[in-house]
């Protein structure tokens, strides 16, 4: 398996992924995936892929954040949306995203990396 960054030939499948992760938002993967790649987009920033073959198996959407309550004004590295296709899942294929999110948000300055649960932001005290 590779993980890499998002290419637009990609775009089909990552719209497959979206859409399995978030299926009450039919319709609207595609123009947001097509303002991603024109740089309209103001979330995700990034988006990493991982690939078996020549098929897309999971995605990490991360973004810049700095609006996060008790990290206000630093950026943060941030998790917008983590999905892992079912046939893959418990292989430690998320961890890989998220190491790999991780060095995309230090590579970009960030100060620290954060995720949402349930409605409440989880900064990695190990970032």
């Amino acid at each position: 398996m590779i993980i890499r960054p998002i290419e637009p030939s990609d775009a089909p499948e990552w719209a497959t992924l979206r859409q399995d992760l978030w299926p009450d938002e039919p319709g609207v993967h595609a123009a947001e995936i097509a303002s991603f790649f024109a740089g309209t987009l103001a979330e995700p920033q990034a988006v990493l892929v991982a690939q078996d073959g020549s098929t897309l198996i999971a995605f990490a959407e991360v973004s810049i954040r700095t609006d996060l309550q008790d990290l206000a004004g630093k950026k943060v590295g941030y998790v917008e949306g983590l999905y892992v296709v079912p046939p893959y899942r418990a292989r430690g294929l998320a961890r890989q995203l998220l190491q790999a999110s991780k060095s995309w948000a230090r590579e970009s300055g960030c100060e620290a990396f954060a995720s949402d649960r349930a409605e409440r932001v989880i900064v990695d005290p190990h970032f």
